[in-house]
């Protein structure tokens, strides 16, 4: 199947959840976890992540002010595998500010819930619902100012070429982690191995009025178990 690559634009004025107006920046990016060489970026388009059950979200803007807590991991697990889906997937969190040379903290993470900048109210324990053909990630959970390129088009599109999946629903997952992300500075997550292949990992937080995202380009996909 070829490669459906679609940009999308970015909403330039929003209202956040009681913040001001805010411009989306598209500068995170999910890697395979600290210490790999391709932490920061290899221009995978999705990035794709095996081996080692660590993940990273890196903010590749040096000009980019301190995220605001929470900054919010969302998983979108294709719907026929939910089922494998630990409750709570991420078992380690440690920030590094600016990456590598920043000094290690732990972070901690918990379930989203609905007043987490101004996402719609979970189902139970940070678990959302299922985004549908037609339907965008951070639209589909109300994050204002982010790019619309993480669709179920491009989602389920590179589901079907890396790992033969057909997938009809994302289950979208959202978790709260308690971690500093600085310009160029780094969180990595320790992940149970029960998280399934073919699911998605994007990023979001908010730094003085703007927002921050992974756009699909830099997104995350598990590739194996």
């Amino acid at each position: 199947m070829s490669k459906l690559k679609r940009v999308g634009l970015v909403v330039l004025s929003v209202c956040l959840a009681g913040l001001s107006t805010a411009v989306g920046q598209s500068t995170l990016h999910i890697g395979p976890g600290a210490g790999t060489s391709c932490a920061t970026g290899c221009g995978g388009d999705p990035n794709l992540l095996s081996g080692a059950w660590n993940v990273d979200i890196y903010q590749n803007s040096g000009g980019a002010p301190t995220a605001g807590e929470p900054v919010l991991i969302i998983l979108g697990v294709p719907s026929q595998y939910d089922r494998r889906m630990p409750a709570m997937p991420i078992t380690g969190v440690t920030s590094y500010n600016p990456y590598p040379n920043g000094t290690g903290v732990a972070g901690t993470a918990t379930f989203a819930t609905g007043g987490t900048y101004g996402l719609i109210n979970p189902v139970s324990n940070g678990y959302f619902g299922i985004m549908q053909p037609g339907q965008e990630v951070y639209s589909f959970l109300g994050l204002a100012g982010a790019n619309k390129s993480n669709s179920f088009t491009n989602w389920a599109g590179e589901d079907d070429e890396y790992v033969d999946l057909t997938v009809t629903g994302f289950a979208i997952h959202v978790y709260a982690v308690t971690a500093e992300l600085g310009p160029n500075g780094l969180i990595n997550l320790s992940l149970v191995q029960k998280v399934p292949k073919g699911t998605y990992i994007v990023a979001y937080s908010v730094a003085n009025g703007k927002s921050y995202a992974v756009p699909f380009t830099e997104s995350g996909l598990k590739v194996s178990y």
